[in-house]
């Protein structure tokens, strides 16, 4: 044992080393518990060999059956199922769907709660429209403790390494100042996020800063304009460019590692809903059913969506919030894995590492709050089993799960960016917006945290759909890849055609 961990620590991509030790724990562990238990009852109980194959016969039913009604249920989707023609291609291999059968927490419950413990809320803030701070604490004699966070949009490409530098830069450039009720707490323009911190209790605040109103409207740098076809390797159609239809907004949220079929089988209550967004009149929902994975892992497939291209040839390739922001659209981006896009999957592109592709291409970032210690280790390995943004158990920060503050940023952003009826009509000027939210909970192993996100991302489209926004706002739900370890992708041919399966719908 001590051997394979040595040889397997990995926690890169193509190694989640961590991860296959405890696969292989629990699989050997367990196994070989069974198989105790069985030589014990076979020397113990009269005509156990008899009661056995009655036990199996029974099971073998049950899970041919199962897997019968799994298989169907595979090729099922929003509205209707995927239709297999003789000239178009077919999944590979035997699809069966072993990891149907499981009931849902199997691969993990050994792991802990799959819920985030309460922490008892003693604190109530508020930031008014001119940025004042306000804080009642109901602990008598507790300090109050302001944690302001930075804004790492404007940070060059140098301090957002996933690898060793973009989490201890967002605690050292953290400012910690202490509140007093008799002084007003006014903040920074450009301050998005605070920690407030009370006796025992810590919440997080999320503004929008600046307000939109105070934004101007962007003119990019004439030697990286878009909109110049000498800048560009990305083809935008003419009746595009010289339409007169009103620009849709575009919200697109990116589920890492979700699978098709992954997104009904673990996000149901999603699922339902979305459904519901298929309205004939007023939006659609399309959805894709065949293979559409270019690559094994984010890498490639992230470039796809971001870059339009999986080796840029060229220098300095600007990603597609870039492409939008240049044609007058606000944009923003939630990371909820304390990364930076562009750094990580792109960096390599750029020969000066001081470049700030961020504040080239987005208006708003939101990354800070998940690279606080409280979610993300600041010592050691970030990317264990047990705690940070690869991990099997709930994902939480400050009593709430993870993507809960992703939501609430997401909604404040909503609530901002869209005109709101009580607007005078001189200020209720339409700007597109394009958003995306890049949501970790399908990273790990066992496929069972993303249930996690069931009842967040219901409500989300349940408010989008209701809100009526769908009318002008183009929605993606989409994942880069399938589930890319665990044993349903290691053992079966069904994992590796999920694989290359990732779950896409749009409206």
């Amino acid at each position: 044992m001590a051997g394979l961990y040595k040889y397997d620590h990995g926690e890169r991509f193509e190694q989640h080393g961590f991860y296959n030790l405890l696969v292989f724990l629990a699989i050997y562990i367990p196994l070989n518990l069974v198989l105790g238990v069985l030589y014990v009852l076979w020397r113990k109980v009269d005509r156990f060999p008899a009661y056995f194959a009655v036990v199996v016969l029974v099971g073998g039913i049950y899970v041919s059956v199962s897997l019968v009604h799994y298989r169907k249920v595979f090729d099922q989707g929003l509205r209707g199922s995927f239709d297999y023609s003789l000239d178009e291609c077919t999944w590979s291999g035997r699809n069966i769907p072993f990891v149907d059968i499981l009931p849902a927490g199997t691969q993990n419950f050994w792991a802990g709660s799959m819920h985030c413990k309460s922490e008892p809320q003693r604190i109530d803030v508020n930031i008014d429209e001119n940025g004042v701070l306000t804080v009642h604490c109901e602990t008598p004699g507790s300090n109050v403790l302001i944690d302001i966070l930075p804004e790492t949009r404007e940070w060059p490409l140098r301090d957002k390494d996933i690898w060793s530098t973009c989490n201890h830069m967002v605690i050292e450039r953290t400012q910690h100042l202490e509140y007093y009720n008799d002084i007003p707490f006014v903040l920074n323009d450009t301050t998005q996020t605070v920690v407030v911190r009370c006796g025992s209790s810590s919440t997080l605040v999320s503004r929008v800063a600046p307000p939109v109103s105070k934004l101007p409207v962007y003119t990019p740098p004439q030697d990286s304009d878009t909109r110049t076809p000498n800048t560009t390797s990305i083809r935008v159609s003419p009746d595009i460019l010289h339409s007169n239809r009103k620009s849709p907004n575009v919200i697109y949220l990116m589920l890492d590692a979700v699978s098709r079929r992954q997104f009904h089988r673990q996000l149901p209550h999603s699922a339902h809903i979305l459904r519901t967004l298929h309205q004939p009149d007023v939006s659609q929902i399309t959805e894709l059913f065949r293979y559409h994975s270019v690559g094994f892992s984010t890498d490639n497939n992230t470039k796809a969506m971001f870059l339009g291209d999986i080796y840029p040839k060229k220098r300095n390739t600007l990603p597609i919030w870039a492409y939008f922001r240049d044609r007058g659209y606000i944009t923003a981006r939630v990371e909820s894995g304390c990364e930076d896009w562009a750094k990580e999957y792109n960096g390599h592109n750029y020969p000066q590492q001081d470049f700030a592709v961020s504040n080239r291409s987005l208006d708003y970032e939101l990354t800070a709050p998940f690279c606080l210690p409280e979610f993300y280790p600041s010592v050691g390995n970030p990317f264990g089993n047990f705690k940070g943004p690869y991990s099997i158990i709930a994902r939480c920060l400050f009593g709430r799960y993870l993507h809960e503050w992703a939501f609430d940023y997401l909604y404040k952003l909503r609530r901002e960016l869209r005109p709101q009826p009580a607007m005078p009509q001189k200020a209720r000027k339409h700007r597109p917006y394009m958003i995306t939210v890049a949501l970790m909970e399908g990273h790990e192993g066992t496929g069972e945290v993303l249930r996690t996100l069931d009842d967040a991302l219901a409500a989300f489209l349940k408010d989008m759909r209701d809100s009526g926004e769908l009318d002008d706002t183009v929605l993606i739900i989409g994942g880069d890849h399938g589930l890319h370890m665990g044993l349903n992708f290691a053992y079966t041919q069904n994992g590796r055609i999920e694989h290359q399966n990732p779950f896409f719908a749009m409206s």
